[in-house]
């Protein structure tokens, strides 16, 4: 699907996932591209935003995927489109080089401001969790966002996105409790802004500032 912008897909998926209004849910934003969409659903649902915070780790023999992510606690998460096995022989080769990879991206990730400087990693206890993306084609997000949660105990994850491929709707089904979504793509080889008319009219200073701030909104 194409929609005028993304506070209008935001919108529109918030009314399909009407059972979160005024739960506490908390809508766990898995790219920032994604955050003017996930604001306007969570203004709608009266919901919280917590922003995913990773940064990439190239894979040595291909510099265009990601071998893994490493995470605000320093921990690495494989690629879940890479195997057990795959990963281990890369690994064999370039294990000095894939170390020092990890390092300088948690570096990376010290040396930028904290996305959720309020949020007390303690409130995924006991609620809703919806990953949201507004366009999803790669399930790499989610198995970082499902790294964040494990020291938590959540009433439910659930998927949440406009445009999702077969492969990443497969992923929600299977490691989390469902997933909700506006249009399955066959493939595209587009990039995200592609299914959007107008770009977005915000910078990212002041998106993460209404995500934190999204309570005001509705409280």
């Amino acid at each position: 699907m194409f929609y005028p912008n993304r506070q209008v897909l935001g919108s529109q998926l918030a009314e399909k996932c009407e059972e979160y209004k005024d739960t506490d849910s908390i809508i766990f934003c898995l790219k920032r591209s994604s955050l003017l969409s996930c604001i306007q659903m969570a203004a709608q649902l009266h919901a919280y935003v917590y922003v995913l915070q990773y940064a990439e780790v190239a894979d040595p023999f291909d510099i265009t995927r990601a071998l893994g992510a490493v995470t605000a606690k320093g921990d690495f998460v494989v690629n879940p489109d890479i195997s057990q096995s795959e990963y281990e022989y890369i690994e064999q080769d370039f294990l000095s080089v894939i170390e020092e990879r990890k390092r300088v991206a948690f570096s990376e990730i010290n040396s930028e401001p904290d996305p959720n400087p309020n949020f007390n990693l303690d409130a995924f206890n006991g609620r809703d969790i919806l990953l949201f993306a507004d366009v999803l084609m790669t399930s790499f997000q989610i198995q970082v966002a499902l790294n964040v949660l494990k020291p938590y105990t959540p009433n439910s994850i659930v998927g949440a996105c406009g445009n999702i491929t077969s492969p990443v709707s497969d992923k929600f089904n299977i490691d989390a409790d469902g997933v909700t979504y506006m249009d399955m793509l066959s493939s595209t080889i587009f990039d995200d802004d592609h299914f959007f008319d107008q770009p977005d009219t915000y910078s990212d200073e002041q998106k993460i500032e209404m995500a934190n701030n999204i309570s005001l909104f509705w409280a």
